[in-house]
């Protein structure tokens, strides 16, 4: 049973305090483990020891929380010391349905799928879990997909070889000058061939021989930018995006490319003067638009970025994301009445939005009606059980209902999943109040 917000242990078996896994054994039992999915990850087994080498050792206290019920952990852990209790059900009565011992694993399919848990885990004595990261096995797994589309990547060139003699040959037999330019286009067919087949590495390899080719063509540097940017590399983005506006000045590409750095980064000043200025070169564009909507609606100009979302809608087919963007805006512009409509018109085309549930859940908050908007905020998490809003406003209608062990709930899962400082400072002060709350309730 759940009291104040933490779950009421059974008394442990036995304190195992001698009991632990040596080296060897937690790497055999890792390597087991990962022989299941080895296939699937294309692993070899030096990287099965590699994995289990670098794997995250952490310490937990009796009673401490591992894992929560419904996280996206994406790992596999392995208990090497102590006792781990596996609760399944609601926070206020969970069930105990097994004990973890030394030796024991849990998280094959968060680990494998990137499923959420479906469990609580709980330390039942002092505790030692082992962590194997998905991210740790993502990039093994990239490093040896990268091997193979480099051999891949070469294998075209082989073959592709005969169709660059052939038109090296064309061009001499019509007595043209093989420019580098059109030299540049067999790497950058090859290059969008890649993408297509979802070969990365060998995309990124073609672009860059490209760009080598053909220094005065944008085309391929924007290309590598695109590459970088989907993988996360905004500096190599952004060298590669301001490479190609120097050889095209007037490129719209270039300029909305680079906006879209800036508002990752949190530059949402110089984010707006890139999109202007990609609009001014090319009007017209519904992406550019929405994009310039996003970042003026982050500086809080929200009559302007509602002129932009309602342009893009104007000059496309009405998009779902657009018209929640819009609906975020209305709201944080406190004109909850039509933060609704337009949430709702996005639900219309796409009801699988946990940002509009999450919307409707928030305004229904900010008419004092915390009851009705649980509904919405539950269909929000379960929709992305990651989307750190959604836990918020739930923890804030569970606490305005006075169920704080809820509230609580909701609000550690809020610190957990949100990805924006300013919300998580909200949090921790709604937790400490809650906290002190129960501290005050468990004195009396």
């Amino acid at each position: 049973m759940a009291r104040n917000g933490r779950m009421q242990l059974t008394t442990p078996i036995d304190d195992l305090g001698g009991s632990r896994l040596s080296p060897a054994e937690a790497h055999d039992v890792i390597r087991e483990r990962l022989g299941h999915i080895a296939g699937q990850w294309h692993l070899k087994p030096v990287d099965t020891r590699y994995l289990a080498h670098h794997m995250q050792a952490r310490s937990y206290k009796p009673g401490e929380i591992i894992l929560p019920h419904g996280v996206r952990a994406g790992c596999l852990g392995l208990v090497v010391r102590g006792q781990v209790a596996v609760h399944v059900g609601e926070r206020a009565s969970p069930r105990l349905v097994i004990i973890l011992l030394p030796g024991s694993t849990f998280g094959e399919a968060m680990l494998a799928r990137g499923d959420p848990s479906h469990a609580t885990l709980q330390a039942m004595t002092r505790c030692e879990i082992r962590f194997l990261r998905r991210t740790d096995l993502q990039a093994m797994s990239q490093e040896r997909r990268a091997e193979r589309q480099s051999a891949a990547l070469w294998q075209l060139v082989q073959g592709s070889a005969l169709a660059l003699a052939a038109l090296l040959v064309l061009l001499l037999a019509l007595s043209l000058p093989p420019s580098r330019d059109v030299l540049a286009l067999v790497p950058m067919s090859i290059g969008q061939w890649c993408v297509e087949s979802d070969h990365d590495a060998c995309a990124w390899q073609a672009w860059q021989i490209a760009a080598n080719l053909a220094p005065s063509d944008p085309r391929p540097n924007l290309a590598l930018g695109a590459y970088h940017f989907e993988h996360g590399d905004l500096p190599a983005a952004e060298q590669a995006f301001q490479a190609a506006q120097a050889i095209a000045p007037d490129s719209p590409e270039a300029y909305n490319n680079l906006g879209l750095i800036y508002a990752r980064q949190g530059e949402n000043e110089q984010a707006i003067d890139a999109f202007q200025r990609a609009l001014t070169l090319e009007p017209g564009i519904a992406a550019t638009e929405n994009n310039l909507g996003l970042s003026l609606q982050a500086t809080q100009q929200y009559t302007t970025a509602l002129l932009h979302y309602q342009a893009a809608l104007a000059l496309d087919e009405p998009q779902a994301s657009t018209l929640v963007n819009m609906a975020i805006t209305y709201y944080e512009a406190s004109q909850l009445e039509e933060a609704v409509q337009t949430a709702t018109e996005a639900l219309s085309l796409d009801p699988n939005l946990a940002q509009a549930y999450t919307l409707l859940g928030a305004v229904a908050l900010e008419s004092r009606q915390p009851d009705r908007a649980l509904p919405d905020l539950q269909h929000a998490i379960a929709l992305d059980a990651g989307y750190g809003p959604a836990h918020f406003y739930l923890g804030l209608a569970y606490k305005s209902l006075n169920q704080p062990d809820e509230a609580v709930a909701a609000f550690e899962q809020a610190l957990l999943t949100a990805t924006d400082e300013v919300l998580r400072a909200r949090v921790r002060r709604h937790l400490g109040e809650l906290y002190e709350i129960q501290e005050q309730s468990k004195a009396h």
